[in-house]
């Protein structure tokens, strides 16, 4: 069989079904009404970068090593950022360009380089930009694409303008980025013949991002003013995108297996994750130091603030000057945010506030850390949990944590050691407006001033949507005929082999995911059994090289610089 996958950055479907079912997404409703559909669960962080790479590899983040679109530097709270380089494994675009099938991958997240396989290949948003070397296999696809196609944008670059309050400016950046993808898909879709075919439209999460708010009336900044304006924007973006997927229905041949996948879900974004160093302190596992606690707050906010209005007032060739004329800028600010006034000596537990992690203080690991290893960290995982288990709503008193997990518990492998020490899963069936915390604990940890000021990437305000664990898997087989058929959970891992299948490939053993048998009819798999390779060693010979043996760093700071700036404007780094 050949097959087509189309990526839906985000989509859930808590979103697409009462649309589908209120006849808003004729496309979706004619793909559901003669196919299959179900949740796939994404991975443990629920982060793109991990995501993307499972989807590609097949493999949990601890295999394939990458959690982040950045690493964090042995020895010190520095940062690195990361791209395909750093990838641990084959991706399954690769095993079937080597096995001779020809296929196409445009804007696949964490694809940068582009690989050299049979066929064309765009890469994601972790590359600097459309220009840039690598971005496009052949090298000269790029400038024949926006030959046929118009300029191809990677981002839309919503949330300047939001920021800026110029919320209609950033609709037309939506609209234009969406068109462009579909216009490149249409002309790659038809250039070359193809076995597989792989196209990912993330304006879907970046639209979740800005505008879940006018679009959720429970959400606490929801505003029906701004609503009765802008709460449609969700819905018309999917709407563009419907109209895409109904002419590849219309298109695709008996032979072709179509998914549409998400990476993970959406929903509501809440403050509660920018408190949870205020928290830390509250409960004695993190202090501040002395002068720090009534002094921090103003200047703090200040810095926040004015770095807030930069990024909103700046034009983004300006900043780019800026950021090569002080590279180190920007860190140092994010670093003076997230841990102003931290008294490390006294520190057993930090977070770095951009997403519901806490990272143990350990001795050995950090610059500055406190805990042994062992059995003292162990015991001070579990009263973390427990404390964290224990979290309740600011204004209702809700338990708002659903659980707390030990990177062992979720990831395996050999970079099980990048993972932080404990991720938080916040509760999904509830609206949450920040953690409870009594008043001599806020006190003691300088209460609302302890908390990281907000700042584009964290302000629930701008960014008012987040990740949540599942997302969606459509799919219609040509050759198994069903209507509305409900698949049981499947996991985004699951993707590569049973795309390898689908293809008459073999699915490398050391794969987390497991073919969707449910997705083919008797016959087909009776006539074609799931085959497994080794392949070990091929797979390290394929590895794209790493940089300076350290794996993942850019090999121009300019270039890394502007894969900084865009992840900032996307709200997933500041």
């Amino acid at each position: 069989m050949k097959v087509f996958i189309l990526g839906l950055d985000g989509a859930s479907l808590d979103l697409l079904l009462p649309w589908i079912d209120a006849g808003r997404l004729p496309g979706f409703g004619r793909l559901i009404g003669e196919g299959s559909y179900g949740i796939l669960e994404s991975v443990p962080n629920q982060r793109s970068a991990a995501a993307w790479t499972s989807f590609q590899t097949g493999k949990n983040p601890g295999k394939h090593g990458i959690l982040e679109f950045y690493d964090r530097v042995a020895g010190t709270y520095d940062i690195r950022f990361v791209n395909a380089r750093t990838r641990d494994g084959r991706s399954f675009f690769r095993i079937a360009s080597d096995a001779g099938k020809r296929m196409t991958a445009i804007n696949v997240p964490m694809s940068y380089p582009a690989e050299k396989v049979n066929g064309n290949f765009l890469a994601g948003l972790d590359a600097p930009g459309a220009n840039s070397p690598g971005f496009s296999h052949p090298p000269s696809l790029i400038r024949e694409v926006e030959a046929a196609a118009g300029r191809y944008v990677i981002e839309p670059g919503m949330t300047g303008c939001i920021v800026n309050g110029d919320v209609d400016r950033a609709v037309e950046l939506l609209f234009e980025e969406i068109d462009c993808k579909k216009r490149t898909s249409r002309y790659l879709m038809h250039k070359d013949p193809w076995d597989l075919f792989v196209t990912v439209f993330r304006s879907t999460d970046a639209v979740h991002h800005c505008f879940w708010k006018y679009h959720d009336p429970t959400h606490p900044q929801h505003d029906p003013a701004e609503a009765a304006k802008y709460g449609d924007v969700i819905l018309q973006a999917y709407r563009k995108i419907d109209e895409y997927l109904s002419e590849i229905l219309g298109e695709l041949d008996s032979d072709t297996l179509l998914l549409v996948v998400s990476d993970h879900g959406c929903g509501q974004k809440h403050p509660a994750g920018n408190q949870l160093n205020a928290w830390l302190a509250s409960r004695g596992y993190l202090t501040y130091e002395k002068a720090a606690v009534g002094a921090r707050g103003p200047g703090s906010r200040l810095l926040g603030s004015l770095y807030r209005w930069g990024i909103a007032k700046t034009p983004r060739k300006t900043k780019e000057r800026l950021w090569r004329l002080f590279p180190g800028f920007r860190d140092r600010v994010q670093s003076r945010l997230c841990f102003s006034g931290i008294d490390w000596q006294n520190t057993r537990a930090f977070s770095d506030t951009l997403f519901p992690t806490v990272w143990i203080n350990l001795r050995g690991r950090e610059p500055c850390g406190v805990v042994e290893p062992g059995e003292d960290a162990r015991r001070l995982c579990d009263r973390i949990r427990e404390d964290l288990l224990a979290c309740r709503d600011a204004v209702t008193g809700e338990r708002i944590v659903d659980r707390v997990l030990l990177r062992e518990e979720i990831y395996s492998g050999p970079h099980v050691d990048k993972a932080p020490d404990l991720l938080v899963r916040w509760r999904e069936d509830t609206v949450i407006h920040g953690i409870r915390m009594d008043e001599a604990a806020e006190g003691a940890s300088g209460g609302e001033r302890a908390t990281t000021p907000f700042i584009p990437g964290e302000d629930y305000r701008v960014i008012s949507g987040d990740h949540r664990l599942n997302g969606i898997l459509f799919c219609r087989n040509p050759r198994r005929e069903v209507s509305r058929e409900r698949l049981e959970k499947a996991s985004l891992m699951d993707i590569a082999p049973t795309t390898l299948y689908a293809l008459g490939l073999p699915v490398p053993e050391d794969m987390d995911g497991r073919v969707l048998t449910g997705l083919f009819d008797r016959a087909f798999l009776e006539s074609h059994p799931i085959r497994r390779s080794h392949g070990r060693a091929e797979e390290e010979a394929q590895t794209p090289p790493r940089v300076n043996g350290q794996g993942g760093d850019y090999e121009d700071a300019e270039d890394e610089e502007k894969v900084k700036e865009r992840l900032r404007s996307l709200g997933y780094l500041e």
